[in-house]
């Protein structure tokens, strides 16, 4: 009798630990884990996209960013390949409403910590550009210091935005250098930017597979149902091999404004195989 009550007493305590070691090693969910990626990748496009869920309420703040949108927007400054002038926007010189192209975000995205590049987007550490600034004068050969600035993003962009642009760099943009060769030239803002081997190790069947289940009810099977992409005469075909640095990109997150919204399942095998796939010139057409 004493045996069995030591017994039941033995393990009613250890059933007892059981639950308090399961109730003090639940996992801790950061900011960073609750990020989502492709809002991350819609934010970097235009965060005050209507995809990307941005208060549009005030309506004097929005028509300022739609009036100088280059001046704000991630990618004019860092390049659909996060490369800026040291990738395809090498020749991408300023005008009067769009400042000069940053350094590659490259090497920093992989050295730094969430945190770190949290603290970079939100604060950093120099001399932030405000929504009030003047930049209806800007001209970058006499007065490019406050169009060069980077926005005060930790006043245009709650903490979670931040964490899904940080997601995004870390997880969620696509390597281009897997996706094809390119050839850099001369020095910004006029080098050249030249681009081979689209789709590198593809698989073209799979990504016509690819094309023909999600992009031609709106390309049309040869990708020429909408003739005019970019308002510069490019087919599916010709875009891609023409700008593969932009393309991915809108494969995955979506064209803005358009019935075209983002992937979230496409993953960096499926650019391949369609990029090898659209690099075939017969078979996607000019």
């Amino acid at each position: 009798m004493k045996k069995a009550l030591f017994a039941f007493v033995a393990l009613s305590l250890g059933l007892t630990s059981c639950k308090k070691e399961e109730s003090t090693t639940q996992p801790v969910v950061s900011d960073y884990d609750n990020a989502s990626a492709v809002k991350g990748g819609i934010l970097y496009n235009t965060f005050w996209a209507t995809e990307a869920g941005y208060d549009l309420t005030d309506t004097a703040k929005i028509n300022h960013l739609n009036t100088y949108s280059d001046f704000y927007r991630c990618k004019q400054c860092h390049g659909w390949d996060l490369m800026g002038r040291e990738g395809s926007y090498i020749n991408r010189a300023p005008k009067s409403n769009r400042p000069n192209v940053a350094g590659s975000l490259v090497a920093l995205i992989k050295s730094k910590t969430r945190q770190e590049l949290f603290d970079a987007i939100k604060t950093g550490s120099v001399t932030r550009r405000t929504i009030t600034a003047d930049l209806a004068s800007y001209n970058p050969a006499t007065n490019a210091t406050v169009g060069d600035q980077m926005p005060n993003y930790g006043t245009l962009l709650t903490d979670a935005q931040i964490w899904d642009l940080v997601k995004f760099l870390k997880e969620g943009a696509f390597d281009v250098t897997q996706l094809y060769d390119a050839t850099y030239t001369g020095t910004y803002p006029t080098g050249k930017a030249t681009f081979a081997n689209i789709g590198k190790d593809g698989d073209g069947v799979n990504g016509k597979a690819f094309f023909d289940n999600n992009c031609a009810k709106c390309h049309g099977t040869n990708g020429t149902l909408i003739p005019n992409l970019d308002g510069a005469g490019y087919t599916v075909g010709s875009f891609v091999r023409a700008k593969p640095n932009e393309a991915q990109h809108k494969m995955k997150f979506g064209q803005l404004g358009t019935a075209m919204k983002a992937n979230s399942s496409m993953v960096l095998s499926d650019v391949k195989n369609l990029y090898k796939a659209l690099s075939d010139t017969t078979a996607f057409p000019k």
